[in-house]
């Protein structure tokens, strides 16, 4: 069962908060990561990816655990261990992934038509189900430019698609970040 966000959805503050601590301004609530209404889902990223993940500056988990009230004493620490780990990075990832605008996405995709991953390796984490935005996104896409139609990235289901897209958006934030280096040392 468990829950199918639209991408509109993901785009609201249900899902998307304004983040104090996170370098791109925002971050992915709970909503993401409640394992009551959320399975357990397998995603198979690329081995790169996951040492591009790992190798990022800052925390790597959430901040705190706790949950304020409306007054001091109606907060409360909350119990278990903080989410954190290549989980808690690959939602915050997909979080940053569903707010980019459906003209970034585009030209992502289309600078990517041959895209093929390396090496994948298995990550378990408890998400909603991707399945309904994922739709909406490839058909934003096939809108806009119909030969996204065929790209390799929505060749299988929902969550290889939403691999891919991270990985897609990885590789074209490395190669920005290396010709900005490359055209500094001239």
């Amino acid at each position: 069962m468990g829950v199918k966000p639209s991408w509109k959805m993901l785009r609201s503050r249900k899902y998307c908060k304004i983040g104090q601590h996170s370098l791109s301004g925002v971050s992915h609530s709970k909503a993401w990561e409640d394992s009551k209404i959320n399975r357990l889902h397998t995603l198979r990223i690329s081995v790169d990816y996951a040492a591009a993940l790992k190798s990022r500056p800052g925390p790597k988990g959430r901040r705190s655990s706790r949950v304020i009230g409306a007054t001091p004493d109606d907060s409360y620490i909350q119990r278990g261990q903080r989410p954190n780990g290549l989980p808690h990075q690959l939602r915050g990832e997909m979080n940053k992934l569903f707010q980019c605008e459906p003209s970034f996405i585009k030209r992502l995709l289309r600078e990517s038509m041959d895209y093929k991953p390396a090496k994948k390796k298995r990550v378990n984490l408890h998400m909603p189900d991707l399945s309904l935005a994922i739709e909406e996104v490839y058909r934003e896409m096939i809108r806009r430019e119909n030969s996204l139609r065929f790209h390799p990235a929505f060749k299988r289901g929902w969550a290889p698609a939403v691999c891919r897209l991270l990985e897609i958006k990885e590789f074209h934030s490395q190669k920005q970040k290396a010709s900005k280096k490359d055209s500094g040392n001239k």
